[in-house]
């Protein structure tokens, strides 16, 4: 069971780091062209990805094993990660850093909208783990 559950984090680790990447490079390849991939590199947002990932993994075969019903460990599953998803986003919009610098002029043009672009970003994770788990979890 364990293995499937960490196969079922993996795939929505790597799933949503791709969505991650393909969105920042919407706006690299927008009339804006404004290139964030400076400061939101691939190792970033798969760390990002991964953590969130694979601590739902955990979180969901942990919450299995105490409580011993996999519909209410799979609400509550849901209810942290739609919430920590939203906490996360809402880091992201209040942590502007005025100090932030882009080498990439059409980057620095927009750097006050960096954090509130890497925001959705928390989401991707978490709607991937809700894609992935059904094809992993019976």
């Amino acid at each position: 069971m364990f293995k499937n559950i960490f196969l079922a984090g993996l795939s929505s680790s790597i799933f949503g780091t791709l969505v991650s990447v393909a969105y920042i490079f919407v706006f690299k390849y927008s009339p804006l062209e404004a290139d964030f991939t400076e400061k939101a590199t691939l190792g970033y947002l798969l760390s990002l990805n991964v953590l969130i990932g694979m601590t739902t993994c955990f979180l969901y075969f942990t919450l299995i094993k105490l409580l011993k019903k996999e519909n209410i460990a799979s609400f509550l599953v849901g209810i942290i990660l739609s919430g920590a998803s939203i906490a996360i986003a809402l880091l992201f919009m209040f942590k502007v850093d005025n100090q932030l610098v882009f080498k990439n002029e059409n980057a620095e043009l927009y750097k006050d909208f960096y954090y509130f672009i890497l925001a959705p970003i928390s989401f991707f994770s978490g709607l991937s783990w809700f894609t992935f788990k059904p094809l992993f979890i019976k």
